[in-house]
């Protein structure tokens, strides 16, 4: 059974195209060798290298408590994820807008949309990203510094404290950029998607690019939400971090399922055509039955095929995609265990 829809992609001039680029954060990780993982587990020990040896030198008569250096390792670890989770949502985008278009015939200008994928306006994500900072960043920064300290006299930073300030700075700013991104991204491949002009409801295997993608944005963000629960260890995060965690959950599920939102309309449609086709086929069955004319599809025959289409659901995944998910929710709770082990480890380094 296949359904042809009337969706049809306006193409993109090839002066709009010139006017995106692809983000420096994944110029940079697609220059370096090795995979993103790699890369940012790397970015993760150069900076922790250059933390501890600047402690060494210009931190060793600071008057640090162990929750500040806690604090600040942490904010490290998070930093490297956001830039890491960034790169790799744009390099995962790329790759789903390649293999998509490979399954959409008689793309119009598939070539410039290809190319489109991953890439932004030069403006709007540093934008977003400063916007982010001014709103999310100085709000929590403000809302996690213990009384009296003012959190903006930097004569009274310690060493610690400049980290926390510069990764605030960072991470949050990729943050900002990471949100825009999923949401941005996911709407495009769900618009692409509208140029499928054939469905067929028993063979979803053409649209798992789609499918992957959702699942891909929605560990990139659990995942983020683990390594930002490592806050949790000192007890001023735990009002922000609830917050947080809402509304990262919140933007995972909508990362799983955006790219597929054109899909599922499409899906429900060739639903209802097929249940309609079987309703107007056993009512023929009915007439040749009652006629005595062997005219006419076996009504068993079209019963079981009601019964299947019937069965499928209305989003065009499986059970194992809700698992799976469900699976994603529960990373967060690793990242206690995570936290323990940073705190236990630095009390180590300072006793």
């Amino acid at each position: 059974m296949e359904y042809r829809g009337d969706f049809e992609m306006g193409s993109e001039t090839n002066s709009l195209a010139k006017s995106y680029t692809t983000p420096w954060t994944a110029k940079v990780y697609d220059t370096l060798p090795g995979n993103p993982i790699s890369i940012g587990s790397g970015f993760a020990v150069g900076l922790l290298i250059v933390f501890f040896v600047g402690r060494s030198i210009f931190g060793s008569d600071s008057n640090a408590t162990p929750e500040e250096l806690r604090v600040a390792v942490t904010q490290i670890l998070i930093t490297a994820y956001c830039a890491t989770a960034y790169a790799y949502l744009l390099t995962a985008a790329r790759r789903t807008t390649d293999k998509l278009s490979l399954a959409i015939q008689d793309l119009p200008d598939r070539a410039a949309i290809v190319d489109r994928a991953g890439k932004h306006s030069r403006w709007v994500l540093p934008l977003i990203g400063a916007a982010t900072y001014l709103i999310v960043g100085v709000g929590v920064t403000n809302a996690t510094t213990p009384e009296p300290h003012n959190p903006w006299y930097w004569q009274d930073w310690n060493y610690e404290v400049f980290w926390h300030r510069a990764t605030t700075v960072l991470f949050v700013w990729w943050i900002g950029c990471f949100n825009y991104v999923i949401v941005v991204e996911s709407a495009r491949l769900s618009r692409m998607s509208d140029n499928i002009e054939a469905l067929d409801l028993l063979d979803m295997h053409p649209y798992q690019p789609l499918i992957r993608q959702g699942l891909t944005n929605a560990l990139l963000v659990i995942g983020l939400v683990s390594v930002i629960s490592l806050l949790g260890v000192e007890s001023r995060y735990w009002p922000t971090l609830v917050g947080f965690w809402i509304g990262f959950i919140v933007l995972a599920w909508i990362g799983l399922m955006l790219p597929l939102r054109a899909i599922r309309k499409k899906f429900r449609f060739a639903k209802n055509q097929e249940l309609d086709w079987c309703k107007q086929s056993l009512k023929a069955s009915r007439d040749a039955l009652k006629s005595g004319s062997r005219e006419g599809l076996p009504i068993a025959n079209t019963l079981a095929y009601r019964t299947v289409i019937d069965d499928l659901r209305n989003w065009p995944f499986d059970n194992s995609t809700l698992v799976r998910f469900t699976l994603y929710l529960l990373i967060p709770l690793g990242s206690w265990l995570g936290g323990a082990f940073v705190e236990r480890g630095l009390d180590f380094i300072l006793s």
